[in-house]
């Protein structure tokens, strides 16, 4: 008996410290993200105008990207293993185990794991078309976040931008390499794991992926963004390893920066025009498929592991 409410007081301080982490990283990263894009941008000359952004700051807005996401994720998070696993090391065998970085996986699973994303996107499509769409009939609710959503994919688009293909490798590195890195590393393994154990498995991943979708502050896509952390922690909790969620959240955002290059070459095609047309029982029976193939794939992604108790 003594020995189940030990159990019991140490996962509810699990649980508690990690919620203060959460809460203190929601609350910091956007607030010392926009103190250190202003402070770059100023030390460098640029316009600090938050309305638009010129060519030549490119550079330095990619640099606040990925020095952010370092600081402010990254780094804190080898430091709060640390805390956790006693280990002062920061990047010692221990504290990369507790990530997840040392348990080895089949290249079948991560390719099923990085299918499976992708035969996932035609239903993320339709929920951001859908959301976007009824948004637009919630009044002026809905329209100042289709207005905030909008600048959000201007400044997407712009920070996107590539004149070549070096250029475009860069834009690959900030948008794709160091979230997929840095987001992994922290929302997966070290948020997620701790609530896995502290709550259970599904509620784990279930809370996991809802901060996920408010980390990135895009109130219309949060369902899609949350859907898709759902299944990037499925894939952590039955992989147990942190590199296959970070190649799927690599690919994901690959496949969208592919998407953003897209659309700046056509401006005149938009996802909402190309699903309220004649075309939409085509797209339904498309994300049917999908789903079905989706299924089948994860099927087969299941087979290959046991069952993991917390």
């Amino acid at each position: 008996m003594n020995d189940i409410y030990h159990s019991l007081k140490k996962k509810n301080l699990v649980f508690y410290w990690t919620s203060l982490v959460l809460l203190v990283v929601l609350v910091l990263y956007p607030l010392l993200g926009g103190i250190l894009m202003s402070f770059v941008l100023s030390a460098t000359g640029a316009e600090v105008d938050w309305s638009r952004f010129e060519r030549q700051d490119l550079a330095s807005i990619r640099m606040v990207q990925v020095v952010g996401q370092i600081l402010l994720l990254g780094l804190p998070v080898l430091f709060l293993v640390g805390l956790q696993t006693g280990e002062k090391k920061l990047f010692s065998k221990k504290n990369l185990e507790f990530l997840g970085y040392g348990h080895r996986v089949s290249g079948a699973a991560v390719l099923l794991a990085v299918t499976g994303v992708l035969l996932l996107q035609p239903f993320i499509f339709i929920l951001i078309e859908s959301t976007g769409y009824f948004l637009s009939y919630m009044g002026e609710f809905g329209e100042s976040i289709l207005d905030n959503q909008e600048r959000l994919q201007r400044f997407l688009m712009f920070l996107a931008g590539a004149d070549s293909f070096s250029e475009f490798l860069t834009v690959v590195f900030v948008v794709a390499v160091i979230p997929a890195l840095c987001e992994e590393m922290f929302f997966r393994g070290y948020i997620q794991k701790n609530y896995m154990y502290s709550l259970s498995p599904a509620g784990g991943i279930l809370l996991t992926g809802l901060v996920f979708g408010l980390f990135h502050m895009s109130p219309a896509n949060l369902l899609p963004l949350t859907v898709m952390g759902w299944f990037i922690g499925y894939v952590y909790y039955k992989t147990q390893s942190l590199v296959v969620p970070i190649v799927v959240h690599f690919c994901n955002n690959f496949l969208s920066l592919v998407i953003l290059q897209l659309q700046q070459e056509n401006p005149d095609v938009s996802g909402e025009s190309f699903i309220m047309d004649e075309t939409i029982g085509w797209i339904i029976l498309f994300v049917t498929l999908s789903l079905l193939l989706f299924t089948l794939v994860m099927r087969s992604f299941n087979r290959l592991f046991t069952v993991v108790r917390y």
